[in-house]
């Protein structure tokens, strides 16, 4: 299973296995629950921006889980949703940037490498996938400054605190000797702030207008 630095900072069996870690992934539930609201206040109808938002919550809960107890059950219930989030949100971005169902390409651009390229260097299938990562991104972030110019505050903000989220959870365990609880906890609260951001980009791109408040 995944391990962290701050793993190696408890005796096995304790609770929450991983304290700092399990207190930090109540961010993705809290706002989760604040794009919710957000929604009911407005009275928006789109499914897909009330989707990311319970997905939100529960990927958060599957993260207090997984932090908690750290169990191959808890480690699961920890990605499902996180995952099903990812691929919701892609599909119906270029769904409405007026690419309809052709948000299986750049899934299958992220998937399939993970699937079935596998090098001998494990760098090296990091790097791949990293470039695969990037170019989806830069494409769909130049489609919507084109297209949705209305939605692109909320997708820049939604990928560059998802890339600062992805920088500090990959140095986690680099950086155990001088931060000994390390850095992962980091991701959750960037992490859950990029999606909350991709909830609202969600509702702006359906609705063709900013969404103002909240």
């Amino acid at each position: 299973m995944p391990v962290y630095c701050e793993t190696w900072l408890y005796p096995p069996g304790a609770f929450p296995a991983e304290p700092i870690n399990t207190a930090t992934s109540f961010v993705p539930v809290i706002l989760g629950v604040l794009a919710l609201l957000f929604l009911i206040r407005r009275s928006d109808t789109g499914r897909i921006a009330y989707a990311l938002a319970v997905l939100l919550i529960f990927t958060g809960m599957g993260s207090v889980a997984w932090h908690a107890l750290r169990t191959d059950v808890t480690l699961l219930v920890d990605a499902l949703p996180g995952v099903t989030y990812f691929a919701v949100l892609i599909f119906f971005w270029v769904h409405y940037l007026g690419g309809r169902y052709f948000g299986v390409i750049p899934l299958a651009a992220i998937v399939l490498p993970m699937m079935f390229f596998r090098p001998a260097a494990p760098q090296t299938f990091w790097v791949v996938l990293l470039v695969v990562v990037v170019a989806c991104a830069a494409g769909l972030l130049t489609a919507t400054w084109f297209r949705r110019r209305h939605a692109f505050k909320f997708a820049l903000a939604m990928v560059g605190f998802a890339a600062v989220a992805a920088a500090l959870r990959s140095i986690d365990l680099s950086v155990c000797a001088t931060i000994p609880f390390g850095t992962h906890f980091f991701w959750h609260i960037f992490l859950a702030t990029a999606a909350y951001a991709g909830v609202r980009m969600m509702m702006v791109l359906r609705n063709g207008t900013v969404a103002n408040g909240g």
